[in-house]
C-alpha cells in the first residue's frame, strides 16, 4: 500500500528529510474507551481501540505506583480525555488512565500498601488488556517523627538536624500546593519523553538439521549391571563390551592414510575411566567411540574400529550434486569449514614463450602458444587447534566447468553436507525499485521599472528605470564617437529627415510659384505629396444640323487626354514627445513549477547496483599543449568533455525474510550553465560551466511497498539588480521613481521517490512478463518482426 504525497508537501520541502509512506511505521492507535473487569485476585484495565495495530507497552515501578505507558496512542473517550476510579479492587487504591502526550497514554494503578504487579499484555483486534495484582508479601511501615535527642522533642520537617536547607513549602495564590499525587510529576520538571521503541524482531529461516553422531547397533538388549574402570586400555574395553553383546571386534591402532592431524593418540596405551551401572552395553560401546574418537563400522558380526577407517570397511556412498545459483568454489570453503576434504578442477590459460634461433648471427625468434590447463587444487581443514569437526573423513570434489559438486563419505554425514547446501543454494531475491526525481524550479522574479518625463520650453528630461537624460536647446549634444570622426571641425552627423520627402517644395510649371497647402513640418499631419495633372485637347463637336442644309448649326466642346491633380495626405514623419508630464510604472513577476526528470523501474538483485543515465556530452575545458622539437613544434589541442543530465545508482544491499530492503540511492543532477569563450592558439572556443547537485543516501532500510521521500538538494540564488539617479534615487518615499529593482531568486530542488517492491519469483509475476505496449509500440514491434505481447 502506497500513499501520494501532495505538492504542498514536494515544494514545501527545505532540509533532507526522510519519509515513510507505509501506515503501519507510525499509527496513532485511537482509545475509545476504559474497562475494569474484576478477575481472581486482582483487576484487569481492558483498552477499546479503534484499529488493529499493536502499540507498544512499558510498564515501570514508582513507590506504591506502577505506571504502564502505552506508546503511539491517543485517549478518545466520550466522557473526557481521562478516566479515573477508586477503590477498584482488594488491595488497589485507585486506577487512573491519563494522555501523557500528544500520542502516549499513561496507565497508573496505586496499591493500598505497596505497588501491585503486571501480568503479561493481552492484545487482540480491538483492545488491549493490562492485568495488575495487589502486592501481598509486604506491609508499608508506619513512618514515625524523628526526635531530637535527650528531649524527644518531634522535629519538624524544617527543623530536621540533619538537613543544612529544608524544602521550601510552595504556595500558589497564598494557598499551599497539593502534593504531588499519581499522574503527576513529583518536580516541577517537565515529563520526561517517551523512550525510545525498539524495532520488531523478524523471523528467520531456520534449517533443522540432524547432526547427531552415527549409533553402532550391536543388536543385543544385554545391559551393564555395574562398570568401574580406572585407565582401563580403550581397546581392551571395547573388546569386552563386544563379548559381551557376542560380536567380534577388529581394531587397527595406526591410520592407514599416514595419520590424521588433530584425531585422538591412535595406539593401543589410549585409555578410558568408566563408572557405568544399569546402562545398555550398546550405549556404553557408543560412548566409549564418541570419547575416544574412533571410527567404527558393523559388517555382519564383526565390529572394525580404528582412528581412521579404510575405506574398504567403511559403507560409503557417492552423490554427485549441480549447484544452481551459489558457485561450486564458495560451496566448497563451506563444507572445509564443516571438516570435509576438499579437491576442485579448474582449467587455465598457460602461455609458453621460446625463442628459437635463426641463422648464426641472426637475433632468436620469439614465439608464444597459450593451451589450456587442468589442475587439480586440494584444500582441509587444520583441526590440530580446534575439536573434532563434524564433517571429518567426507570428500567433495568440485567441477568448475558444470559448476558440480561430488560428495564421498558415510550416509550420515553425506545427508548433513546435502542439507547444508540445499540452504545455501538459494536463489537471490530480487526487488522492483521505481525511483521517481522531480526537479522543482522554484523561479521568483520581481522586475520594478520606474520611467516619467517631462519638457520647458527647448529643455527636455526623462528618467527611464532610473537612467536620466536631460537636454538643453533644441538638439541634443555630439556623441564620443561622432567627436572622435571630426577632430578637423566640428561635429556632424546624418540628417534624419533627408530621406524622407517630407519638405515639398515643388513649383507648379503653370504658374510658376510653389505649390501652395503642402506640409513643410515633419512633425505635423497634413498634405504630403501634390502631382499637378494635364490640360488635355479641346475640339467642338457638332451637336446640331439644318434640316435643308444639312450643315452644323450647333457645337459643343469636348476635351480629351485630361488628368486631374492628384493630393496625398498623411500623419506626420517623425513624433515629438509630448512636454507635459508623463509617468509609467512596470511591474512583473514570474514563478516556476516542477517536473519529472525521470520515473524508471528497476529490477535489481540482491547485492547488485543499478545505473541509469540520461546525460549528453558538452566541452567543459580545452586543452592546448605544445611539444616543441629540435627544429618542430606540434600543437595539440584536446577537448575534455563532460556529461550533464541525470545519473542514478540503485544499490541493494539486502532483502531479509520479514519484507525489508536495505538499500542506497545515489543520484547526480549536472545542468550546464552560461557558457565562457577562452582563447585556444589565437581562436576563441566555447565552453560550458557545470552545476552538479548530488545525494547519497547511505544504507537505509525500507519495507517492501514503502515509498522513501528523500529531499534538500536545494541550490538557492538571490541577486538584486538596482539601478538608480545618484542622489535622487536615495531619497525616501519618492526615491523609487527614480531608480529600477530587479530580484531574481531561483530555487532549484531535486525530490527522489523512492519505492521497492520485492519481486515475486512465481509464474504470478507480472514484472517483466505481463508487459502491455501501447498501439504504436505494439505496431513497431510488430513491424520489425518482435512477437508482441497478446492482448
Amino acid at each position: 500500500m502506497k500513499q501520494l504525497h501532495g505538492n504542498s508537501l514536494i515544494l514545501g520541502a527545505a532540509a533532507l528529510t526522510f519519509l515513510a509512506a507505509q501506515p503501519g511505521w507510525a499509527q496513532v492507535t485511537q482509545v475509545n474507551d476504559v474497562k475494569l473487569n474484576a478477575v481472581d485476585g486482582g483487576i484487569n484495565v481492558v483498552l477499546k481501540t479503534s484499529s488493529t495495530s499493536r502499540p507498544q507497552v512499558f510498564t515501570t515501578k514508582r513507590g506504591k505506583t506502577l505506571v504502564s505507558d502505552v506508546i503511539n496512542a491517543q485517549l478518545r473517550l466520550p466522557g473526557g480525555n481521562n478516566f479515573r476510579q477508586d477503590k477498584p479492587a482488594s488491595g488497589i487504591a485507585s486506577v487512573e488512565v491519563v494522555q501523557l502526550d500528544a500520542n502516549s497514554i499513561r496507565v497508573i494503578v496505586t496499591g493500598d500498601n505497596d505497588a501491585p504487579s503486571g501480568q503479561p499484555v493481552v492484545r487482540k483486534d480491538d483492545r488491549i488488556t493490562l492485568g495488575f495484582t495487589p502486592s501481598t508479601g509486604t506491609v508499608a511501615a508506619t513512618p514515625t517523627t524523628p526526635t531530637v535527642p535527650a528531649t524527644n522533642v518531634p522535629v519538624q520537617p524544617s527543623q530536621r538536624p540533619d538537613v543544612l536547607v529544608p524544602n521550601p513549602e510552595i504556595s500558589i495564590d497564598g494557598r499551599p500546593a497539593q502534593a504531588a499525587g499519581p499522574g503527576q510529576p513529583v518536580s516541577q520538571a517537565p515529563p520526561f519523553l517517551p523512550r525510545a521503541v525498539a524495532p520488531p524482531v523478524g523471523d528467520i529461516a531456520v534449517s533443522a538439521t540432524d547432526a547427531s553422531p552415527s549409533v553402532i547397533d550391536l543388536g543385543t538388549q544385554e545391559r551393564v549391571p555395574r562398570l568401574v574402570l580406572r585407565d582401563a586400555p580403550v581397546r581392551e574395553v571395547l573388546s569386552l563390551l563386544a563379548r559381551a553383546a557376542n560380536l567380534n571386534l577388529a581394531y587397527i591402532s595406526g591410520d592407514p592414510a599416514g595419520g590424521q592431524q588433530g584425531a585422538a593418540p591412535a595406539n593401543a596405551a589410549q585409555t578410558i575411566s568408566l563408572d557405568i551401572e544399569n546402562e545398555p552395553v550398546q550405549d556404553v560401546f557408543n560412548y566409549v567411540l564418541r570419547l575416544s574418537g574412533l571410527e567404527a563400522n558393523r559388517n555382519g558380526r564383526t565390529v572394525f574400529v580404528g582412528p581412521r577407517l579404510p575405506n574398504s570397511t567403511r559403507d560409503v556412498i557417492v552423490r554427485s550434486l549441480r549447484l544452481n545459483q551459489v558457485n561450486v568454489g564458495v560451496a566448497l570453503n563451506f563444507l572445509v569449514g564443516m571438516g570435509a576434504e576438499s579437491a576442485v578442477t579448474r582449467e587455465r590459460q598457460v602461455t609458453n614463450v621460446t625463442a628459437v634461433p635463426v641463422g648464426g648471427s641472426a637475433a632468436p625468434v620469439t614465439q608464444s602458444q597459450t593451451t589450456t590447463e587442468t589442475r587439480i587444487e586440494r584444500l582441509t581443514l587444520d583441526d590440530s587447534k580446534y575439536t573434532t569437526p563434524l564433517l571429518r573423513g567426507l570428500q567433495a570434489l568440485g567441477d568448475e566447468r558444470t559448476n558440480s559438486i561430488t560428495l564421498i563419505g558415510p550416509a550420515k554425514q553425506i545427508n548433513i553436507a546435502i542439507s547444508q547446501l540445499t540452504q545455501l543454494d538459494v536463489r537471490r531475491r530480487q526487488v522492483v525499485v521505481n525511483v521517481k526525481i522531480i526537479d522543482v524550479n522554484l523561479l521568483n522574479t520581481h522586475n520594478t521599472n520606474t520611467s516619467f518625463s517631462f519638457g520647458v520650453g527647448n529643455n527636455y528630461f526623462t528618467n527611464d528605470g532610473g537612467a536620466a537624460v536631460l537636454n538643453f536647446g533644441g538638439s541634443r549634444p555630439a556623441t564620443s564617437a561622432e567627436t572622435a570622426n571630426n577632430l578637423t571641425g566640428t561635429p556632424v552627423t546624418s540628417n534624419p529627415l533627408q530621406g524622407g520627402n517630407i519638405f515639398l517644395n515643388t513649383t507648379n510649371p503653370n504658374t510658376g510659384t510653389p505649390n501652395a497647402g503642402v506640409s513643410t513640418n515633419p512633425l505635423q499631419p497634413g498634405l504630403t505629396a501634390f502631382t499637378q495633372g494635364t490640360p488635355g485637347t479641346v475640339t467642338a463637336v457638332p451637336t446640331a444640323f439644318d434640316p435643308v442644309t444639312g450643315e452644323p448649326t450647333r457645337y459643343t466642346n469636348q476635351i480629351t487626354g485630361q488628368t486631374p491633380d492628384t493630393y496625398t495626405y498623411g500623419l506626420p514623419s517623425l513624433y515629438q514627445f509630448p512636454k507635459r508630464f508623463l509617468a509609467s510604472l512596470q511591474a512583473q513577476v514570474t514563478s516556476g513549477n516542477a517536473k519529472i526528470l525521470t520515473d524508471p523501474t528497476l529490477i535489481v538483485q540482491e547485492g547488485q547496483t543499478a545505473n541509469v543515465n540520461l546525460t549528453q556530452e558538452v566541452v567543459g575545458n580545452i586543452r592546448n599543449e605544445i611539444t616543441r622539437g629540435s627544429d618542430t613544434a606540434v600543437q595539440t589541442v584536446t577537448a575534455e568533455k563532460t556529461s550533464v543530465g541525470l545519473t542514478l545508482a540503485v544499490k541493494v544491499d539486502r532483502i531479509d525474510d520479514n519484507g525489508f530492503v536495505s538499500l542506497s540511492v545515489a543520484p547526480i543532477v549536472k545542468a550546464p550553465q552560461s557558457s565562457a569563450e577562452i582563447n585556444v592558439g589565437g581562436n576563441s572556443q566555447s565552453i560550458f560551466l557545470v552545476s552538479e547537485r548530488s545525494l547519497n543516501s547511505g544504507l537505509i532500510r525500507l519495507r517492501d511497498g514503502q515509498t522513501l521521500i528523500l529531499s534538500g538538494i536545494i541550490q538557492d540564488q538571490d541577486r538584486v539588480t538596482v539601478s538608480k539617479i545618484p542622489i535622487l534615487g536615495d531619497l525616501p518615499l519618492i526615491g523609487s521613481l527614480f531608480r529600477r529593482t530587479n530580484k531574481n531568486n531561483q530555487r532549484n530542488e531535486v525530490i527522489v521517490l523512492l519505492t521497492p517492491q520485492v519481486m515475486d519469483d512465481s509464474e504470478n509475476s507480472s514484472y517483466g512478463y505481463n508487459y502491455t505496449p501501447s498501439p504504436e509500440v505494439r505496431n513497431v514491434l510488430e513491424r520489425r518482426g518482435f512477437g508482441a505481447p497478446k492482448r
